[in-house]
């Protein structure tokens, strides 16, 4: 069921460690029966984002990160080329890119260039919704 299919952006489950909220987002996962995807280019941003100095003083490790999403998600293999989702970074097209090969109904960022690609995207794939962290969570409040 496409409703419960999620992929997170990395600015998201940097977003629910640096506030400390992982435990909520867990939660969330689990009573809801969620099904959230990553793949390794994710766990790729994680480990880079996490040398950050804007995040390094939160005293995150990256592997902490990256062990919860391996217990919390699923593993997907991206298939490639991909194709160019996010002109302004195309760092990003691999979020859109997971979220379409595994048919997810959702994709929740808080990055501004996909943000801003939102309108386009949900015209060309109508299964595909782009929420905000703040949206996420009022679907499951």
């Amino acid at each position: 069921m496409r409703i419960k299919r999620y992929v997170l952006d990395a600015n998201i489950w940097f977003s629910y460690f640096i506030s400390k909220q992982e435990n909520n987002l867990a939660t969330i996962i689990l009573e809801n029966g969620l099904t959230i995807f990553y793949c390794n280019e994710l766990i790729d941003e994680i480990k880079r984002v996490a040398t950050y100095k804007r995040i390094q003083k939160y005293s995150i490790e990256a592997s902490t990160i990256v062990s919860f999403i391996k217990l919390a998600a699923i593993h997907f293999s991206l298939i490639y080329p991909i194709k160019n989702y996010i002109p302004d970074d195309e760092n990003d097209n691999y979020i859109i890119a997971l979220a379409l090969q595994t048919n997810s109904g959702f994709i929740t960022s808080g990055d501004s260039h996909i943000l801003s690609q939102k309108q386009t995207l949900e015209e060309r794939h109508s299964k595909l919704k782009i929420i905000t962290k703040a949206e996420f969570e009022k679907k499951f409040s």
